[in-house]
């Protein structure tokens, strides 16, 4: 799977919140990844119901309150499943956004 990681998105992961409550993120890393858009409808982190504009597949652990922006387009991150292998072992992360 990870040679088909030839396209590049920026991350932005969230270091906290700011005295006013907003989330603040450490500067951009641009990092590989595969990126397919479609709608699917999904559950976000509060366990609601919600239509996902596409899907990242990532070696990297982005996490739920983190950002990404492709191709100009800033994206949250709404849910995510990790794929490991047989041993365990993870392979990638697949982030709906």
């Amino acid at each position: 799977m990870k040679d088909y990681f030839n396209q590049r998105v920026k991350w932005y992961r969230k270091t906290g919140n700011n005295a006013y409550g907003q989330p603040v993120y450490a500067p951009a890393v641009e990092i590989k990844c595969r990126y397919e858009e479609r709608m699917k409808l999904i559950r976000d982190k509060q366990g609601k119901e919600s239509v996902s504009q596409g899907v990242f597949y990532l070696k990297e652990k982005v996490g739920l309150d983190d950002k990404l922006e492709y191709e100009g387009k800033q994206y949250n991150v709404m849910n995510y499943l990790d794929t490991v292998d047989l041993d365990g072992v993870f392979l990638f992360r697949k982030v709906w956004v």
